[in-house]
């Protein structure tokens, strides 16, 4: 295993940085740090989005079908929204919003 694969090197993505934040932040909520990380993940969410429809935009223009949509019946860009709205519903519980 070489320097770049090595299980404890830190990832720099903000996704990553927001589930591995999420769980810290339900260890002891800290209402200010829910709400940056609400609003982190609200970014996130409008980010993945905008992400999505530009791909599904370029694939329609050359009349390609995504492959993995094609397998599995959704992409892996549907799966992160999925996650991310989930992270989101329990941020608001967790600042008493639902």
């Amino acid at each position: 295993m070489d320097s770049t694969s090595s299980p404890t090197r830190r990832q720099s993505s903000p996704a990553l940085r927001l589930a591995g934040r999420l769980q810290a932040v339900a260890d002891r909520p800290d209402p200010a740090e829910v709400e940056a990380l609400q609003a982190e993940a609200r970014a996130l969410l409008t980010a993945l989005k905008v992400d999505r429809a530009r791909i599904e935009a370029r694939l329609a223009e050359f009349g390609r079908i995504d492959p993995i949509v094609e397998v599995k019946g959704h992409s892996a860009l549907d799966e992160a929204i999925e996650t991310c709205q989930a992270s989101i519903l329990t941020l608001d519980e967790m600042l008493g919003q639902r």
